[in-house]
């Protein structure tokens, strides 16, 4: 996604490129949601993406950060802040079924907050369902509805100062966020080296 090139690509690249300057690098951008699919269809070599629950046996997965995943809402003004004012201190209280929602439409995301609604008997208001955390920002930040995006994405948003972090207890289950590949592709030595290197990514 454009959150992670922000967050890893900007070091791991950096350091690929000073050790491997004769190395053509294609850069896809898109909904995290999709990673693992496109690397099991052997449409991408290697991708950064949120470790999922169950990960398929042919993939390895190398981790290279954490993020917390956030209920994020609207700062400006508007009637879901006035809604939320009233419950300032007692997230706990809030009344969901009131709640407009702005989710992923798929994706590791959606699925632990699935879980979380699920868990305490919450049928949520859903108002959107969008292709990429970038997306949910910007939809918040115009105040159509409450959303759940990893904490990087917020910090590397354009939008961060217009959106604010719920402190929603129980917290959602973090991202453990790495890159991943197919097994047998680590035997190709441009990946492997890629893979090697992001051990410490850190530029010298």
């Amino acid at each position: 996604s454009v959150s992670a090139s922000y967050a890893f690509l900007k070091v791991l690249l950096y350091q690929f490129r000073s050790r491997y300057p004769a190395v053509e690098i294609q850069l896809h951008t898109g909904d995290t949601a999709w990673t693992i699919q496109r690397i099991l269809e052997e449409q991408e070599d290697i991708g950064i993406a949120a470790r999922p629950d169950h990960l398929p046996e042919k993939l390895r997965f190398k981790p290279i950060g954490e993020s917390p995943l956030v209920f994020i809402a609207p700062a400006a003004e508007c009637p879901l802040k006035k809604l939320l004012e009233q419950y300032a201190g007692k997230p706990d209280l809030l009344p969901w079924a009131e709640i407009p929602m702005v989710l992923s439409e798929t994706g590791l995301a959606r699925q632990r907050v699935n879980g979380w609604f699920r868990d305490r008997g919450i049928n949520p208001q859903v108002y959107a369902q969008v292709t990429g955390n970038e997306a949910i920002v910007s939809m918040v930040s115009l105040g159509f509805g409450i959303g759940v995006v990893p904490e990087l994405v917020v910090e590397n948003s354009p939008k961060q100062a217009n959106v604010s972090v719920l402190p929603i207890k129980p917290e959602l289950e973090p991202f453990c966020i790495g890159i991943c590949s197919l097994r047998r592709r680590l035997t190709n030595p441009l990946i492997s080296a890629f893979w090697e290197m992001a051990d410490s990514p850190s530029p010298s």
